[in-house]
């Protein structure tokens, strides 16, 4: 299927040669505007696969504010056409997140190139974006809880259950150091359990503690029996990120 590009340029003569050279690559033109609003309702439209931006427009809105307004609207990748490469025409339209910048005049190579990446770009990013949200799913869906801590100790993920359990609400929680979010003790001693460190977790042999019934302190103070695991979280090879700690809530022994 043929990439659907849209075009916005003030410029006809100019517009209708990009038109021109888009097309003779291979490339469907589901248009041309020439304002930040007539780009809007084309998109509304003709959905497009990608779009050329000339930072320079007719209009109150410039191309790096159509830019922006179409990113958060319609999530679409902008590649900016400009024949500006001052540096803050270049530091306000990096600004707006553009896929790709392309300074006039180009050659066909060079802009189905650009154009092309910023594709591939675009699907990777919705890709994570979907994965991201799959996990997400999974992760509140699950009884036990979940925390997971880089390699300097600090929590980036916690789920529903994890914050339940240790009574940390999920916008505290991220950015806390692990050791003071999971404190655990032995329930026979009362003494404090320490979090194994990734090199301790990366020299055994299934990279994983024991299951071990311990007492877990609350953000409040109060006590509640868990069992748990750590884990080193590794790329899978032997480049290890970070631990995650797996624990879900058991009853007091009778």
């Amino acid at each position: 299927m043929r990439t659907r590009i849209l075009v916005v340029e003030d410029e006809r003569i100019v517009a209708e040669d990009i038109r021109a050279t888009l097309e003779s690559n291979g490339y469907t033109v589901t248009g041309i505007a020439a304002t930040c609003d007539d780009a809007l309702e084309r998109i509304r439209q003709n959905k497009p696969d990608v779009v050329l931006m000339d930072i320079v427009l007719r209009g109150p809105a410039d191309g790096v504010e159509a830019a922006r307004t179409i990113g958060m609207l319609f999530s679409l990748p902008v590649v900016f056409l400009s024949s500006h490469a001052d540096q803050a025409t270049v530091r306000r339209a990096t600004l707006s997140g553009p896929f790709g910048y392309i300074l006039k005049p180009f050659e066909d190579r060079e802009l189905c190139s650009v154009i092309e990446l910023a594709l591939h770009r675009h699907r990777a990013e919705r890709r994570l974006e979907a994965d991201q949200h799959w996990l997400s799913a999974i992760l509140s869906s699950l009884g036990d809880g979940v925390l997971a801590a880089d390699s300097m100790g600090i929590v980036r993920l916690a789920n529903q259950a994890a914050c339940h359990i240790t009574g940390w609400p999920v916008s505290d929680i991220v950015g806390q150091d692990l050791a003071a979010v999971y404190r655990a003790e032995d329930p026979a001693t009362g003494l404090a359990v320490e979090l194994p460190s990734l090199a301790a977790l990366m020299n055994s042999l299934d990279e994983s503690s024991p299951r071990r019934t311990l007492r877990l302190a609350r953000r409040d103070g109060s006590l509640v029996r868990i069992e748990a695991t750590i884990a080193a979280i590794h790329d899978g090879g032997r480049t290890f990120s970070g631990t995650v700690v797996l624990f879900h809530e058991v009853g007091e022994p009778r």
